[in-house]
């Protein structure tokens, strides 16, 4: 995403100090604008946060003078989800297989993350057909509950969250007020 902000010829007129703040404010702002990103949106309803890889990816830098990037960059640890930050819809289908299999119940942690990856890794799990789902998960003893380790299906629609456009649009007035800061400095 960019976002643009120009200034007039009055304030190039001013000199280098002048552009220096501007370009030093625009670093920092952006520097806020990433961490509000993180804090207000990579958290909660909008998208909840599991390990925190997509949390530390997300960060600010500049590529000129008066041109700052907020973002996750390339080659890096979360380039296969990074455009969950984003609007992006993806229909999810397995590479391999019929059937994705997504961990549920017993299999997370509380923080979401799945004990198991693979029902290959549960010696002792059976498949059943509840409700017209297909689930995957074990039994203990011949009176126990069935608890449920996976379901499968064929695929997954998945919607980005626009968290990076939505924190940088609410951070654009402490970006200004930053830049202001540097040129206030000046005197």
């Amino acid at each position: 995403m960019m976002i643009l902000l120009e200034m007039g010829p009055t304030i190039i007129a001013a000199g280098k100090d002048v552009a220096a703040a501007c370009s030093e404010g625009l670093k920092q702002g952006a520097e806020l604008a990433a961490g509000k990103v993180i804090s207000d949106y990579l958290s909660g309803q909008s998208l909840k946060r599991r390990t925190g890889n997509l949390a530390r990816a997300v960060q600010s830098w500049s590529i000129t003078p008066f041109e700052v990037v907020i973002g996750v960059k390339e080659a890096s640890a979360v380039d296969s989800y990074k455009w969950l930050l984003g609007d992006e819809q993806k229909t999810i289908i397995p590479k391999k297989g019929k059937f994705l299999t997504i961990p549920i119940g017993e299999n997370l942690n509380p923080t979401g993350v799945a004990k198991f990856s693979s029902p290959r890794q549960v010696t002792d799990g059976f498949f059943v057909n509840k409700g017209g789902r297909l689930l995957f998960g074990y039994k203990k003893g011949k009176k126990g509950k069935f608890r449920a380790l996976f379901v499968l299906v064929k695929s997954v629609f998945v919607q980005g969250s626009g968290a990076l456009y939505d924190g940088v649009m609410d951070s654009l007035d402490q970006i200004t007020d930053c830049m202001q800061k540097q040129i206030d400095g000046l005197d």
